[in-house]
């Protein structure tokens, strides 16, 4: 029986290293991340997720996007969320950003030609890895994004303040770290401007994530502004769509990421 159980676990092992599954703890330093990859023959595509979300968030689409494009697929667990650790002595997004860098380095992806998915607050991320790598990212698509500005910090500001640390229950303290931070972020990423050799497409949702009107509509002009300014960007709606894009509306999504991918990246190794 041990021999057959043996057996059935070498086998079960061995498919999924064939079809180039990886779900790994990476030590970053003094924290470690967890990261799940779908290794395709094409450029990757490195997934961020919004604000209290994880790499679960991507899970209705990657295995599609994988097997439709042939692309390496990565998505995560920022820290202090899903299965990551959390390092409150070096918790800024960009202690967080170049952890991120570690762990695609110790993957083999680190001089790879990428595409950026993100969802809400994983823009901030994105776009600081965009400006970190302005060589390598071929484009990014946000999905109702979060965008750095003055009423971003403003707004920050006031929902920290109606927090406290005691609220949050142990499995939820990275949001609390998250909330703690999120003036500061704004205020850091604003510095930080996507390189404008970058296409960026944003597709926006139709309701806001936020029960203040003001602050939804500001989500929506935000996007709006941005795109306007750039030279090789543009806008998708996704009527009907709750904040959470990939959720609600997974064949939007599958299928704009596809385009987008095979117009950019279909020749990046």
């Amino acid at each position: 029986m041990k021999t057959y159980i043996l057996c059935c676990l070498f086998f079960w092992i061995g498919i999924i290293s064939a079809y180039g599954q990886v779900d790994t703890l990476l030590d970053v330093g003094s924290y470690k991340l967890h990261i799940k990859i779908l290794k395709g023959k094409g450029a990757p595509i490195l997934f961020e997720s919004g604000g209290a979300l994880d790499a679960r968030q991507w899970d209705s689409i990657s295995n599609i996007l994988y097997n439709k494009l042939n692309a390496t697929i990565i998505t995560y667990d920022r820290q202090g969320f899903g299965k990551s650790e959390l390092d409150t002595s070096k918790y800024t997004i960009l202690d967080e950003v170049k952890g991120l860098e570690i762990a695609i380095k110790k993957l083999g992806y680190a001089n790879k030609n990428i595409l950026l998915a993100c969802h809400s607050l994983g823009t901030f991320y994105s776009s600081l890895y965009a400006f970190r790598h302005p060589h390598l990212v071929k484009g990014i698509i946000m999905l109702a994004p979060r965008l750095p500005s003055l009423a971003d910090m403003r707004f920050a500001r006031s929902v920290f303040t109606k927090i406290k640390r005691s609220d949050f229950r142990r499995e939820d303290i990275g949001l609390y770290y998250v909330l703690a931070r999120m003036e500061k972020n704004s205020d850091f990423i604003r510095g930080k401007n996507i390189p404008p050799n970058i296409p960026v497409l944003g597709i926006m949702a139709e309701q806001g994530p936020f029960d203040d009107k003001e602050e939804n509509d500001r989500f929506q002009s935000d996007l709006k502004n941005l795109i306007g300014k750039r030279i090789n960007a543009n806008l998708v709606r996704a009527p009907g769509s709750s904040h959470n894009i990939p959720l609600d509306k997974p064949d939007l999504v599958i299928s704009e990421i596809s385009n987008f991918y095979k117009k950019y990246l279909n020749q990046s190794k």
